[in-house]
């Protein structure tokens, strides 16, 4: 795994969080760039750890950490992200190991993903002609949710520009385990069916299901088994700050290092 150099990227004190700090101008430049050609970024994915430590840290509640990372935050760097030409985008929201948490965190969580879906996703999903999906399990979320997961991928279905992958009870043994069951049930049927495992995971057939780079916030360094298929050559970016305190002119750093690296995809 490459890391990050500590002193370039992460470090800076960052007291409010990103939305809060993004100037006009900024937004202004984001309209005429375009990230693919730039830096050659199509799917970015992202891994939003230390919502509650930068909570905890500053005296709040858990729930403040959450809503701060994923309402401000992550609906902000959407749509920055949108605008800079990055066609897909991937937040690992809530793992499957995550339902050990205690039950008044859950909640609080499944409150703040409702919100999420249903006023910022969906109104960023209409205004980028984004695709909605959910990568994870659907079995055991809140009814409330899983019919809001259902609207919101039923309505933006058509579309084409960009794809917003949000991972809620997502695992990646349990996505494999899940794409090998269909994967014996299409052969059942049909024995000339696919035999790529990559043709029955969450992602099949999105046009870049593979991030071209991920980042992990909070200073955690490991992948915790997320897609672990999808970022076989992904590069990956350990960034010492909170996720609330991840600003749009961090991932501008974060870009200009991923362009100086080389990509040799195994040649």
């Amino acid at each position: 795994m490459q890391r990050v150099i500590q002193s370039v990227l992460g470090t800076r004190s960052a007291t409010e969080p990103a939305e809060t700090r993004v100037g006009d101008s900024m937004a202004d430049r984001g309209e005429r760039e375009d990230w693919y050609k730039q830096y050659g970024l199509r799917h970015m994915a992202i891994i939003p750890d230390g919502n509650r430590r930068w909570a905890n840290e500053r005296s709040l509640p858990a729930n403040v950490g959450h809503s701060t990372g994923l309402l401000k935050v992550l609906a902000s760097l959407v749509r920055e992200l949108s605008q800079r030409g990055v066609h897909t985008m991937t937040a690992w929201g809530f793992s499957t190991e995550n339902w050990k948490r205690q039950q008044s965190e859950i909640d609080h969580l499944m409150n703040i993903f409702a919100e999420f879906f249903e006023n910022r996703m969906m109104k960023l999903a209409l205004e980028y002609d984004a695709r909605v999906i959910h990568l994870g399990r659907k079995d055991r979320l809140p009814k409330s949710l899983i019919d809001l997961l259902h609207s919101v991928e039923s309505k933006t279905a058509h579309h084409k520009s960009h794809v917003y992958n949000v991972a809620l009870d997502y695992g990646g043994e349990d996505e494999l385990m899940r794409a090998t069951q269909r994967m014996a049930d299409a052969l059942m049927s049909n024995p000339d069916a696919s035999r790529n495992i990559r043709d029955y995971l969450d992602t099949a057939g999105q046009p870049y299901p593979n991030p071209d780079l991920l980042m992990r916030s909070s200073g955690e360094t490991r992948m915790s088994g997320f897609m672990p298929i999808q970022t076989a050559y992904s590069e990956l970016f350990f960034i010492d700050r909170h996720f609330p305190e991840v600003d749009l002119p961090l991932m501008y750093e974060i870009v200009e290092a991923f362009a100086q690296r080389k990509r040799r995809f195994g040649q």
